[in-house]
């Protein structure tokens, strides 16, 4: 009979948690319904047998239901061994101990645990008649079953009260099944895959006592995930404890102490001990686990004490425990040592609609007038499955239209139940950590790492301990060397600006939206409470700057009229291109325009049309000035501004002179691309550079030379003189530059390198294409042995390369395009991972058949004569090229050799403008291929089945018939990536 009682087991797969093996004639109206009662209870679902009718062979439903069973307890009495039943039962029971790991509980009832080890006594006499009525491999099974039972722990009733050792047993089973689970929300998305990571970081099969620190953002799933795997795993342990809600419950010592207590109780289950502070509580923590197989959850940790007051040290538990922490700042599990650490990852697109609409639309499928809604909620939400779930419930009984309404009423009030619980950490920041915080949800969101410290600490905001703090509390992750926050972290910062005063811009710390900027600028209703104004003026609405717009802005640090910069995509990413139909004129000025504030950190003005500043101007707490295209032609004559470190007047064309050295003792870089200023003398430049690390020149077409003391510039990291088209030659270098690191000077009329470039050795990246004058290359090149990129590209008048480039051990990447020169053997250039070498002169010599070129990734032979020199068939060793680019190589039918088709981690491979009418079936084998380049090959005829990995195929200006199924897309091979 199986009680009704719910419990843990079906949670766990099981149909019963406790199945009962007995003798009936011995036990049934005593011990074992006595134990059963208790079972029941406690709502442990338990299997007794006395409803099904006996025979003399067991039923095979009983079978079942034992294999079904988490926990076997075979009461031992007199005449147990009697039924050839129950010894069936023991003997299934003693199997799926051992196959299935199932828990085996033995309790002697008035039984010697001898007899029944050894079958003697009342066992014996039983096995007595068992061995002549009973085939005798059955027999020797059962005295096994029985010799294995008794050698595991049990319980002995002899001759004291029953009910203490039921209590005992009743005790021991609730540890074992850890009937304290956990509510789990049935709507859960992508939680078996982030279950699985968990599972496998924490290892459970390790002996080692592990601390696993759970982190993200509020309301990302740390608790959901935590008691899920709870539930999945506390019955592999001696005791579990799932402490929730820790901060909310740590406030006090004496809710520290109560938490202490509840550990303790969750573990020895109700022995009550006393402890009367927390010093106390954490000896006896430690001395109650020290010897026990523990798991323990501590949800919501926030501070380090709470780790120490509740699982101090490794040493507190016994081998193979658990700790479970999650938290939204990593720095007390960084202070307490934990050994893993686990970051929630955000839902998918997929996942966060799939969840959004079990809430949304509850069993109904979303109709397709919600569709553009969805992907704009999803998007909202950025994966966060919180916002997800209260979105979805606040929208479910709302149309379409509410819906627009809604979701345009987030945008400026965002919803409070989320960002409440977003707030919660936001409230444990100090000033400056909240200060930095604001700035970057408002202004510096995805831009540069450095950029933005530079700025912050010029505001004496500690940028660096402050992004410590805001990544460690997942406010913000840096990739890339990028600051990246989440959409709804971003909003939240830009609610708590707005909160106080929600109608009134003017008396906000931050503005940030151009009609809040409009609104305040026009209206001078500025007030000393704003502290930055950032204005895109690409969409801006006619508006005039002036001094009483500005006045009450006495605490304004960061200011940034800017344009929607367009980009080149031919050269460096730092190249603005802003249209002249947006850049601000003299109309939007008042002749007397003034900046008030002292407190000026950050000027950026794209379009400045006054030809000078203010004579007022107070720029001595200024850190970067950046006036992008301005009519400017002198910034000041004599002040000093020590703290200044950036200057950028990019296309300024009206520039005659560049700012006094003296004044700017401190500047590190200075970017000046596309002036034409002149320079009174050399050493202007060199006194100027003495502190910087980055002198940007791009476009400078009147510089013809750089300083002949180049070299005493020992911080110089980056010397860009990209398009400096009458730039002839390139200083010697008589000393170490240490600090150099990149070197650009495409597109310049330099004739040759000094053979002096050698003591450039820390150079990474050197970038010549497109030097039409350059003839020689030194030798002494080859010396530059941290080299990491090197760019010869188009110089179509170089005579000759150094043969020793093969000792450039560090190269990475290696570009001599349309080189007319000879090319040296570069198989010794064993880092080298992308080869540029298209159009020029190659020879058999330049890949060798070795594996010294083993860490190629891409190789482009384009427009080159790869049949004559015998290249293809020495390039077929290359186990690691994933892009091979081989058009315009007029190859015909039988050039391509089959050892190609055996590039097994090729990706993308362009055969395109080729004379070819067919492919080998070979293809096929080029397992990881994702696009192939056929393009304009008007010999082709047929090609046969390609790989199944394939997604793109550009075969424009080809007819040819395709063998074979095709589930790849038609596109232009050029717009492919990997």
């Amino acid at each position: 009979m199986a009680s009704s009682s719910s419990s843990s087991a079906s949670n766990q797969g099981y149909s019963f948690d406790v199945f009962l093996s007995f003798r009936g004639e011995d036990t049934r109206n005593n011990f074992t319904d006595h134990l059963f009662v208790n079972l029941d209870e406690r709502q442990i679902k338990t299997f007794k047998d006395n409803q099904l009718e006996r025979g003399e062979e067991i039923k095979s439903e009983l079978l079942k239901t034992i294999e079904e069973s988490r926990i076997s307890i075979v009461v031992f009495s007199k005449n147990y061994a009697n039924s050839k039943w129950c010894l069936d039962e023991l003997a299934k029971i003693m199997e799926c101990r051992e196959e299935k790991k199932q828990t085996v509980l033995p309790v002697f009832y008035h039984v010697d645990p001898s007899d029944v080890r050894k079958q003697t006594g009342s066992f014996g006499e039983a096995f007595s008649i068992h061995e002549r009525n009973v085939d005798a491999t059955k027999v020797q099974r059962w005295r096994d079953s029985l010799t294995d039972a008794s050698n595991l722990s049990g319980f002995h009733v002899n001759d004291g009260p029953e009910s203490v050792v039921i209590k005992e047993i009743i005790d021991d089973i609730n540890t074992k099944l850890n009937l304290k689970s956990l509510y789990v929300d049935e709507k859960i998305v992508g939680m078996n895959i982030r279950l699985e990571k968990l599972i496998s970081l924490i290892n459970i099969d390790s002996i080692d006592v592990c601390m696993v620190g759970i982190c993200g953002l509020g309301g990302i799933g740390k608790t959901t995930i935590a008691k899920a795997l709870y539930d999945k795993i506390s019955n592999q342990f001696q005791g579990a404890s799932f402490l929730a809600n820790v901060r909310e419950n740590s406030k006090k010592d004496s809710d520290l102490l109560q938490l202490q207590r509840q550990l303790l109780d969750d573990i020895e289950k109700g022995k009550n001990r006393k402890i009367s502070n927390v010093h106390e509580g954490m000896n006896a923590i430690k001395n109650a686990l020290s010897s026990r197989r523990v798991l323990v959850v501590l949800d919501d940790v926030d501070n380090f004490k709470q780790l120490q007051c509740l699982v101090g040290k490794h040493g507190w538990f016994g081998e193979g425990s658990r700790i479970l922490i999650t938290t939204r700042d990593r720095q007390p599990l960084v202070a307490h040592e934990v050994d893993k650490y686990y970051e929630i990852e955000e839902l998918n697109s997929e996942e966060a609609l799939q969840l959004f609409s079990l809430y949304a639309f509850k069993p109904k499928f979303p109709q397709e007038d919600y569709k553009d809604l969805l992907d704009r909620i999803v998007k909202h939400a950025k994966g966060l499955p919180l916002a997800l779930q209260v979105l979805g419930s606040h929208l479910c009984t709302k149309t379409p239209s509410e819906w627009e309404s809604e979701l345009r009423k987030l945008e400026r009030e965002p919803v409070p139940e989320i960002q409440n619980v977003l707030k919660i950490s936001y409230d444990g920041l100090d000033r400056t950590q909240g200060e930095i915080f604001l700035d970057i949800a408002c202004f510096f969101k995805g831009q540069d790492k450095d950029f933005v410290s530079r700025i912050l600490d010029g505001c004496d905001f500690y940028a660096k301990s402050g992004f410590r703090v805001l990544h460690d509390r997942c406010f913000i992750t840096i990739l890339d060397n990028k600051i990246h926050m989440h959409d709804l972290i971003q909003e939240m910062g830009w609610h708590i600006v707005r909160e106080k005063h929600p109608k009134e811009p003017g008396k906000w710390s931050r503005l940030w939206e151009h009609n809040d900027v409009h609104h305040v600028l026009t209206r001078n209703t500025g007030t000393k409470a704003i502290e930055g104004i950032f204005l895109d003026m690409s969409t801006s609405k006619q508006m005039q700057f002036t001094t009483k717009a500005f006045k009450m802005m006495t605490k304004l640090r960061l200011l940034k009229v800017h344009q929607d910069a367009k980009f080149d995509p031919t050269v460096y990413p730092w190249r603005p291109m802003v249209p002249s139909e947006v850049l601000l004129s003299q109309k939007h000025f008042c002749r007397d325009f003034e900046f008030p504030s002292k407190e000026l950190r950050y000027l950026h003005w794209d379009g400045y049309p006054l030809k000078s500043l203010p004579s007022t101007f107070y720029a001595k707490n200024l850190v970067e000035l950046n006036l992008r295209c301005s009519s400017i032609k002198q910034l000041w004559k004599t002040e000093r501004h020590k703290n200044l470190k950036v200057i950028n007047l990019s296309s300024s064309e009206h520039l005659k002179k560049i700012p006094n050295p003296s004044s700017v003792p401190n500047l590190e870089i200075l970017t000046l691309e596309g002036c034409r200023f002149t320079f009174d003398s050399p050493h202007e430049i060199l006194e100027l550079l003495t502190n910087f690390f980055s002198l940007i020149l791009i476009g400078c077409i009147n510089l013809e030379s750089l300083p002949r003391r180049i070299y005493k510039l020992r911080h110089l990291k980056t010397l860009c003189c990209t398009r400096c088209v009458n730039l002839r030659s390139f200083p010697e270098i008589m000393g170490d530059m240490t600090n150099l690191r990149e070197l650009y000077l495409e597109e310049t009329a330099i004739v040759k390198l000094p053979s002096s470039i050698e003591h450039l050795k820390k150079l990474e990246h050197l970038k010549l294409p497109r030097c039409e004058d350059l003839i020689t290359v030194p030798q002494s090149i080859c010396n530059l042995t941290s080299l990491k990129l090197l760019d010869f590209s188009l110089c179509s008048k170089l005579e000759k390369l150094p043969e020793d480039l093969k000792s450039l051990k560090c190269l990475e990447t290696l570009s001599l395009q349309a080189l007319k020169c000879q090319l040296p053997s570069l198989s010794g250039l064993r880092s080298l991972r992308e080869l540029y070498i298209g159009s020029s002169n190659l020879t058999q010599g330049v890949i060798q058949s070795n594996n010294l070129l083993n860490s190629l990734q891409t190789l482009d032979l384009s427009d080159s004569n790869v049949i004559d020199k015998g290249i293809l068939i020495r390039i077929c060793h290359l186990s690691s090229l994933e892009r091979l680019y081989l058009h315009y190589c007029n190859l015909k039918d039988g050039d391509i050799p089959s050892e190609l088709w055996q590039l097994s981690s090729l990706k993308i491979l362009n055969l395109s403008w080729n004379d070819f009418s067919s492919i080998p079936a070979s293809i096929s084998q080029l397992s990881k291929l994702k696009a192939l380049g056929l393009s304009h090959c008007r010999n082709l005829q047929q090609i046969p089945e390609l790989p199944s990995t394939l997604q793109l195929l550009d075969a424009h200006d080809s007819h040819f018939t395709l063998s074979g199924p095709s589930s790849f897309l038609p596109s232009s091979f050029s717009e492919f990536q990997v």
